[in-house]
């Protein structure tokens, strides 16, 4: 029976301070923005990290490489080169 008197002395508090109420509803709808903007950037950073893996072309000594040119004498190599390649990011 306690229980039901706590309830009914809440529900009547709730309803009869309208300040108090509707400043928990401004918090509750900044924590709702903030929980999508959160998920948002979780979701875009998991995104890139997905689409980066996939984004090894060339491998060279268990090396991912983005990029290959036909390396030469006269080239100069911005990573690792194997003689023939330039391998690199």
């Amino acid at each position: 029976m306690y229980w039901y008197v706590c309830a009914v002395v809440a529900s009547c508090t709730a309803v009869s301070d309208p300040a108090s109420a509707r400043r928990l509803g401004h918090a509750s709808l900044g924590m709702s923005i903030v929980g999508i903007v959160i998920g948002v950037i979780i979701y875009i950073v998991v995104v890139v990290i997905v689409l980066n893996q996939g984004s090894c072309l060339y491998t060279y000594n268990g090396t991912c490489y983005k990029h290959r040119t036909r390396a030469s004498y006269y080239t100069y190599c911005l990573g690792e080169s194997d003689g023939y390649y330039c391998y690199y990011n």
